[in-house]
């Protein structure tokens, strides 16, 4: 396939059937491989989608300051979609974030600027808004109330999926940090066929949706998923299940899919895996598919994964 810009490389990613991995009870778990997108995630999409939609709005002007607060990927996403543009971009990321993801962003011509661990994602989303108070020409896209967010999944992530499987789905299965793909493609396959059952990866300490309280004081390791509040893009009333994972387990699903299935796959990932095997030894003969969001190197020395 000849492109012209590689963010025409976006998108129409591969759903993979796990061949190799043993799942019970005549169950087939798919995975929608979006860390074969050009920047490695499925935030590639998010940003690309946000940028395009701002642009066509007019919100966005040569002299623009792009800020936004990220666990990483949706920057990439976002730095990947604003490399050929005027605009400058500045992504605020908490400092125990992966190392290599924001050494990824500068390389793609993004600022990024960190804020203390112990402050979390709230920590970032408060320094933006310090930035963006500071900075002429400074806008956020907010991706944790932009509708764009889950409208990126909504008119192609979850369309791909559906197309790939005919429609023959039961179960989708997603973690969320901002809920814009969860939201987006479960809003999307719900519409679809009512009787598919979308089901939250939630790490546990996570509190997105409401759910999770039981595990107050927990605190996870799987970047990308999982939020102690529930942004506005995140759709609660889609979540029919909560299957809760520890950093453990998700670990343990990142060195399946490696040795067994050969997708070097990142934590998010892992986790998504044993949530859908979770699911697939409580029901019988049923599609199951999940989201392999991004990469495994972006993760793994700091992980000590292997």
């Amino acid at each position: 396939m000849l492109i012209h810009s590689i963010t025409q490389a976006v998108r129409d990613t591969p759903l993979l059937e796990l061949a190799h991995i043993k799942v019970p009870n005549g169950n087939k778990i798919y995975g929608k491989c979006e860390y074969a997108n050009p920047a490695g995630g499925l935030k590639d999409r998010t940003g690309i989608y946000m940028i395009e939609q701002a642009q066509k709005s007019g919100i966005l002007k040569e002299n623009s300051v792009i800020v936004e607060a990220t666990a990483g990927n949706t920057g990439l996403g976002l730095a990947l979609a604003t490399l050929h543009t005027p605009y400058r971009l500045i992504l605020v990321i908490p400092e125990h974030f992966s190392k290599q993801k924001q050494s990824l962003i500068r390389a793609l011509g993004a600022e990024v600027i960190n804020t203390p661990q112990e402050r979390g994602i709230q920590g970032a989303l408060d320094k933006a808004d310090e930035l963006l108070s500071q900075i002429p020409n400074a806008l956020s896209l907010g991706q944790f109330e932009n509708g764009d967010n889950p409208k990126a999944h909504y008119f192609h992530t979850a369309r791909e999926i559906y197309s790939e499987l005919n429609g023959k789905i039961d179960y989708f299965i997603a973690g969320a940090g901002s809920g814009g793909s969860f939201s987006g493609i479960a809003k999307y396959l719900k519409e679809q066929n009512p009787s598919i059952k979308t089901m939250l990866c939630d790490p546990l300490g996570s509190h997105i949706g409401g759910f999770g309280k039981e595990d107050e004081g927990v605190c996870s390791h799987i970047e990308g998923i999982g939020n102690k509040t529930t942004p506005k893009t995140m759709d609660s009333t889609l979540v029919d299940k909560v299957l809760k994972i520890s950093d453990t387990e998700a670990i343990e699903g990142v060195k399946m899919l490696s040795l067994k299935e050969g997708v070097l796959a990142g934590i998010s990932s892992g986790a998504c895996l044993m949530a859908a095997l979770k699911l697939a030894n409580e029901v019988y003969d049923s599609h199951i598919v999940t989201i392999f969001a991004d990469r495994l190197e972006r993760y793994i020395d700091e992980r000590g994964i292997f």
